[in-house]
């Protein structure tokens, strides 16, 4: 079960990529409505504008602490798209770093045989070899 503070931490940064919330008018039911691309299942409408951007929060704090307690369905998980209500550990670790890596073109022939050669020989000749090259 989420905490209360793992809950408000979520929801900053839910409200962080959201920005100003800017409800619209919907015509045809007369109402003001306000939902997000990063979290399409959140929808709020309601009478004004300032009751919707009032209570909006509140339906993505109960989001985030639904998606926290993993109580949505796969569906829902999969078209959510902002980081609120992220798994705790998600992601690369703090401070480890990408290896550099670099993408070089040769013709098909010189890549099958490369491929060949490091397919067929262990991890160190490949490294050994590649150090002599240097």
């Amino acid at each position: 079960m989420a905490s209360k503070q793992e809950i408000e931490i979520n929801l900053k940064i839910a409200l962080k990529e959201i920005g100003k919330i800017k409800p619209y008018f919907n015509k045809s039911y007369k109402v003001w409505v306000f939902s997000h691309l990063l979290y399409p299942d959140v929808e709020y409408a309601g009478d004004s504008r300032e009751e919707v951007i009032k209570n909006y929060p509140l339906y993505l704090r109960e989001f985030i602490k639904q998606k926290l307690n993993k109580n949505i369905s796969k569906i829902a998980e999969n078209k959510t798209k902002g980081r609120g209500g992220r798994r705790h550990g998600a992601g690369r670790p703090k401070g480890s770093k990408k290896v550099a890596k670099k993408r070089i073109y040769v013709p098909v022939a010189i890549a099958d045989d490369l491929n060949e050669f490091v397919t067929s020989h262990s991890v160190a000749e490949v490294k050994e070899l590649i150090a002599k090259s240097y």
